[in-house]
């Protein structure tokens, strides 16, 4: 093989530190997966993903954030070979290659609060908040519903994501005991109009929003609980990269990692349905989800979920006024990434209220 030479030299300003451990000593050739402005992603030798930020995007797991304005015009390309050496790594593309130096790279690490001190009624004065503030300052689409204008695929697959959500709900409050209900709290409303069949990542059709039956039947000789089927219908349903259904399963997954959590039935079943349906989603996709259920997001997300340990003894409005800039933040994650994020942690955090008082 031919070794990609360097001509330019630039330097990892921050990253995970996690990642970087692992740099520091990786040796190999890996690819590049995708190209964007903002992001590259790059596949290491072994085929996990990790990507290489511009400066001005915020910290997250496996990724470093590179001294670059943006990867326009870098001349790289998906497909190409990438060489890693400890504590460098060198890319195609420009006039010989690009080399990312690693030495003097800061090093972020996702600490996630706690959020045993919120009482029962603070979690929902919390879920409360955050719900009102991703409605105020976030888009319509993707898990906050279809926007009047959208267009009939778009509205289907909204309605789907909808009728996801219900089903997760009902599947999580009855593998952990707690009771039905369906008061609107954790479930927002919306209808399920008919029209064309929802995109699915990975498959060519799916069913429609008021299909109950699962997406995917378990393998021959395996069993599959309600739970599994309700996270594998959400799992890959949407259009891009980070489908809106794995958006939302992330929100509840980082919840579920933290410390005294009642959401563990939920992240063993997403953990099963990513190991037994690889091909489900995208590689991103997966590898997202991997880290949240180890507790691992995106720093805007970290933030939030401090901003609401915050409000406690707070009323709704104080809420809203204690949470708007980190939502803010991260709602500006993606087209709806973020509201689709954050409304997965509004679901979880009114299941984990629920769930409380269930134990």
């Amino acid at each position: 093989m031919v070794s990609v030479r360097a001509s330019a030299v630039l330097h990892s300003r921050s990253g995970d530190a996690a990642l970087l451990a692992r740099l520091r000593t990786l040796r190999g050739r890996g690819r590049v997966d995708s190209v964007f402005r903002g992001v590259l992603n790059l596949q290491l030798p072994d085929g996990e993903l990790v990507s290489l930020a511009a400066r001005g995007c915020e910290n997250a797991p496996r990724t470093l954030i590179v001294d670059i304005p943006h990867w326009g015009g870098s001349g790289v390309r998906p497909g190409e070979p990438v060489e890693f050496a400890p504590g460098s790594l060198t890319l195609p593309g420009g006039h010989g290659g690009i080399r990312i130096c690693l030495r003097e790279s800061g090093e972020w690490n996702p600490i996630l609060p706690s959020l045993d001190q919120l009482t029962s009624s603070e979690l929902s004065t919390a879920a409360r908040a955050l719900r009102q503030a991703t409605y105020a300052y976030g888009e319509l689409g993707g898990m906050l519903g279809a926007a009047p204008t959208a267009a009939p695929m778009e509205t289907a697959v909204c309605a789907a994501l909808d009728h996801g959500r219900r089903r997760l709900v009902r599947a999580v409050r009855s593998s952990c005991g707690a009771p039905y209900r369906c008061d609107g709290d954790a479930v927002t409303g919306q209808s399920s109009p008919s029209g064309p069949d929802p995109v699915r990542r990975g498959s060519e059709v799916a069913p429609t929003a008021t299909d109950p039956t699962p997406r995917e039947a378990a393998a021959p000789g395996e069993s599959s609980s309600p739970l599994d089927e309700a996270v594998l219908a959400l799992l890959g349903l949407g259009p891009g990269l980070t489908p809106a259904g794995d958006d939302f399963l992330v929100g509840i997954a980082v919840l579920s990692a933290i410390g005294g959590s009642r959401l563990g039935p939920f992240a063993r079943a997403l953990d099963h349905i990513l190991t037994e349906h690889p091909c489900r989603t995208t590689l991103l996709s997966t590898t997202t989800l991997r880290e949240a259920l180890a507790g691992r997001v995106r720093a805007p997300l970290v933030d939030v979920l401090r901003s609401l340990t915050a409000t406690r003894g707070q009323s709704d409005a104080q809420a809203v006024d204690t949470i708007r800039s980190p939502v803010r933040r991260a709602l500006a994650h993606g087209h709806t990434s973020g509201a689709d994020t954050l409304s997965g942690l509004v679901t979880g955090l009114h299941l984990e209220k629920e769930l409380r008082g269930s134990l």
